[in-house]
């Protein structure tokens, strides 16, 4: 089943960042590739449809080479952390702060670029069709960070489904630089707010590896400290000399029954899922080396005994959806 939270980030992040992202990169090839056409609209057309089937068709083999390298968590939090320290480092780029970041645009071989330098010289629509594939080989930091998601989802079909969400989020942008070609590039607004977007998928993105490390320095720690300073919410009930928590499993995350926990005793955590879609059925708790797969529908019971005090952070495999125990 395609995990449909992990796909609607990635048509939102295409909606806002990653459109600004790609364009800024990618503008340019395309408002070569119309301008030698009289027919705008179908060049524009042609140009945006075959970048999504080749889109698709990469995070289909990605998927399926993730869902056979069978990515660790740990795995997947350096990548996550890799992938925003590239972002921040290509919005670094796009603002021109220092000349050493342009070693961050990742360049294909110069006989693509050669190739796609003789076929802007035609005049047909295939051309914009052509080069639309071709951006495969020009990605932007955030669209290789959605590549890094379609390869640690472990699936062909939902490979496709991010990367191909993705691209449809990117396509207002396009359409909007296909109508105004190139002029969009110059403005320094323009260039400002997408390094600004850029900037912030890059630390959700370093966040949600440090999420998915089961590391303390996340900023929900960080806002949890400032905010408190004394044990509040729901202490877990003991029985029989064991904590006993139910969570309850939704597609849209988890809600605890209690969320304080004491030290040094065992807790018995059931967790109930009902109609359960997307990342949510793979819970974690990272620090504690705990990973399960829960059922659509359906219960499942996880037992540990929380050791050191302060926050003991959960999550969804893909560190969308997370939450802590406090430990006292």
């Amino acid at each position: 089943m395609l995990p449909f939270s992990s796909i609607s980030v990635a048509f939102i992040t295409g909606l806002t960042s990653g459109g600004f992202s790609c364009a800024a990169i990618q503008g340019g090839l395309l408002s070569s590739s119309l301008s030698k056409i009289p027919q705008k609209g179908l060049g524009l057309a042609a140009f945006l449809g075959s970048k999504l089937i080749a889109y698709v068709v990469l995070g289909a083999i990605l998927g399926a080479l993730g869902g056979t390298l069978q990515i660790s968590l740990q795995t997947q939090a350096f990548l996550q952390i890799g992938a925003g320290l590239y972002m921040l480092a290509s919005a670094a780029n796009l603002l021109e702060l220092h000349p050493i970041f342009r070693y961050t645009v990742i360049t294909p071989p110069r006989f693509i670029y050669r190739f796609i330098k003789s076929t802007t010289k035609t005049e047909s629509v295939f051309t914009p069709a052509l080069l639309g594939a071709f951006t495969v080989f020009l990605p932007c930091g955030v669209t290789q960070g959605m590549m890094i998601l379609a390869l640690s989802s472990g699936s062909a079909l939902s490979g496709a489904g991010i990367l191909g969400a993705f691209i449809i989020g990117t396509m207002p942008q396009f359409i909007a630089l296909g109508i105004a070609f190139g002029t969009m590039m110059s403005n320094t607004i323009f260039k400002t707010a997408a390094s600004l977007a850029v900037v912030y998928v890059g630390l959700v993105a370093i966040n949600t590896g440090q999420i998915l490390r089961g590391s303390p320095h996340t900023f929900q720690n960080y806002v949890y400290v400032i905010r408190q300073s004394e044990p509040t919410g729901q202490l877990a009930e003991v029985l029989n000399g064991v904590q006993e928590v139910k969570a309850e499993v939704s597609t849209h995350g988890y809600k605890m029954s209690s969320n304080v926990l004491k030290a040094g005793v065992p807790v018995q955590l059931r967790l109930v899922s009902e109609k359960a879609e997307g990342c949510a059925r793979a819970f974690s708790i990272p620090s504690l080396g705990i990973s399960m797969l829960l059922p659509e529908t359906g219960e499942k019971t996880i037992t540990f005994t929380p050791s050191k005090k302060g926050l003991l952070t959960y999550s969804c495999n893909m560190g969308m959806y997370t939450g802590s125990f406090q430990v006292i």
